[in-house]
């Protein structure tokens, strides 16, 4: 990735989401992976918010690649969109962010990453299994959306409303884990594989 832009992957349980989503940062350099759900390896590992600032304090000017597992993860993304915000030039990736960035409510320093991020030289990669409950912020300010398959029918016809009617149709033709591509600015929907 070297644009800086954000860029979600919505899809149901097992479609390939997290294998896409470790495939998208495989070469990022500098990392913070937020994982709730302790999928991700091949970084230094935190589960104390004290101890991942301590060090994050003696590395952030190099490369690093981060996966912080959060004990209270919606008090906790806050934290680290503030510390996120404040030092910029890196990527985030957030799993389950719906938790956090809800339809009704993100918090001030996220709702930052999401605003102005890209001017902090910041990739946000956030992934979610229901697309319907996150925050429209989020959806708007998207780059890229990867959409594995859904049979959710409000987040089908979310997905409707925010992309056109093309992609119910794309939706119902899907393989196992393959995806939908949407890419701002091209009105083509393309089809890939995980």
């Amino acid at each position: 990735m070297t644009e800086k832009k954000i860029i979600l992957i919505f899809g149901k349980r097992g479609s390939g989401k997290s294998y896409l989503a470790k495939k998208l940062i495989e070469k990022e350099s500098r990392l913070i992976v937020f994982d709730t759900l302790g999928e991700y390896t091949g970084g230094v590992v935190f589960e104390n918010y004290e101890k991942f600032i301590e060090f994050w304090r003696t590395t952030y000017t190099r490369s690093f690649r981060l996966i912080y597992r959060p004990l209270r993860p919606d008090i906790e993304i806050d934290k680290i969109a503030e510390a996120v915000f404040a030092l910029g030039n890196l990527t985030l990736l957030v799993e389950e962010i719906d938790c956090y960035c809800t339809s009704y409510q993100i918090s001030e320093h996220f709702a930052h990453v999401v605003q102005r991020g890209r001017h902090k030289n910041i990739t946000l990669l956030g992934i979610t299994q229901r697309p319907y409950g996150v925050h429209r912020l989020l959806t708007s300010q998207a780059k890229e959306i990867y959409i594995f398959n859904t049979n959710e029918p409000r987040d089908r016809e979310y997905l409707k409303t925010l992309l056109g009617q093309e992609i119910e149709v794309k939706l119902d033709q899907l393989e196992k884990y393959q995806y939908i591509k949407w890419t701002d600015g091209n009105d083509n929907l393309e089809i890939g594989k995980a």
